[in-house]
């Protein structure tokens, strides 16, 4: 469903973003390619160019079609399903001006997004990246030009990783409160499965650079190298990028981390166990066998990753252990 979701949108889109400056990201379940029936849409039109009041417009314009096809729109938080400008995403990280929602946009066009097809969105959303992950990587210490060690990683970007999944978490206790509970059951088994499964391609987007064949530390274009590396991960999906880890250096963990996952797609693909789950409230759920169920498939997909991090490669656990906590 996710590719013809896909091919839908882009002749939808096309024709209506600014040529060479505007791109139409999607994030979410259909960038993960786990779109289901019942999924939300979350995009966002990104501006690559000088502002003008035309854009606002296009926005307009394409919640009007995305509602006449039926697409379903983002959640309420408004972080998707309007107009980003490339300046503060590449500008804002850290400090009073990268306020969570931008920091959500920025991490999750790294971590989980797609351009749909158009004249000009594969190529916008390339050369933000390009300008992110130059950010990351101009500005970490590690990587001065002193610093020859095998291990170096993007710390930079691991930290910011890191912020992004302890906001997650912490985001998704206030919605409990703000919301009263409303969605809560579907809520914490997506953190526990599909949030956590950014979070730990996030991590080894950056632990991987020190996996690799280190013969090349002393080259003096090591920074372009890393960029390119970062750059190649961010463009596959989170599932595709833990899946060449696993299939590397732990197979045995295969069928705990991918049947598991295909588990939860199927209870989200399901619409009675999706609404059942919707409508659960917490003093119900762990009486409840449809939740119970779900919460024991995130259980032994969480059991799968702990131990792809800490019980399958020497040098993984080293890594982990060492850029993980501090």
């Amino acid at each position: 469903m996710s590719v013809s979701k896909a091919m839908e949108l882009s002749k939808l889109v096309e024709g209506l973003l600014p040529t060479d400056e505007g791109a139409f990201i999607v994030f979410g379940s259909l960038a993960r390619r786990e779109y289901t029936a019942d999924s939300d849409l979350d995009w966002t039109v990104l501006i690559d160019g000088r502002a003008a009041s035309g854009h606002l417009g296009i926005v307009h314009e394409l919640k009007q079609k995305l509602k006449d096809a039926q697409f379903k729109v983002p959640g309420p938080t408004e972080v998707f399903g309007g107009l980003v400008f490339s300046h503060e995403l590449v500008h804002a990280i850290g400090g009073d001006d990268d306020t969570n929602k931008n920091m959500t946009r920025r991490l999750l066009l790294l971590l989980e997004s797609t351009a749909i097809e158009t004249s000009s969105s594969k190529e916008v959303q390339s050369r933000i990246l390009n300008a992110i992950l130059g950010r990351y990587v101009d500005e970490d210490a590690s990587f001065i030009a002193g610093n020859r060690r095998n291990d170096r990683i993007p710390r930079f970007l691991l930290n910011d990783v890191v912020r992004f999944w302890r906001t997650i978490a912490v985001d998704y206790a206030n919605k409990y409160r703000a919301r009263a509970g409303e969605k809560w059951a579907l809520r914490n088994i997506k953190l526990r499965m599909s949030r956590k499964l950014i979070f730990v391609s996030g991590l080894f987007m950056c632990i991987s650079w020190a996996l690799r064949d280190n013969e090349d530390t002393q080259d003096d274009f090591v920074v372009q190298k890393l960029v390119t590396h970062l750059k190649e991960w961010a463009q596959r999906p989170p599932l595709e990028s833990i899946a060449k880890i696993i299939l590397t250096y732990a197979p045995s963990l295969a069928p705990a981390v991918f049947d598991n996952y295909d588990a939860f797609l199927g209870i989200l693909d399901d619409k009675t166990q999706r609404m059942h789950l919707e409508g659960l409230s917490p003093e119900d759920a762990y009486e409840d066998d449809v939740f119970m169920h779900a919460r024991g498939i995130a259980t032994k997909f969480d059991e799968a990753l702990t131990a792809l991090l800490f019980e399958s490669d020497e040098q993984i656990t080293k890594l982990v252990k060492k850029y993980g906590v501090f």
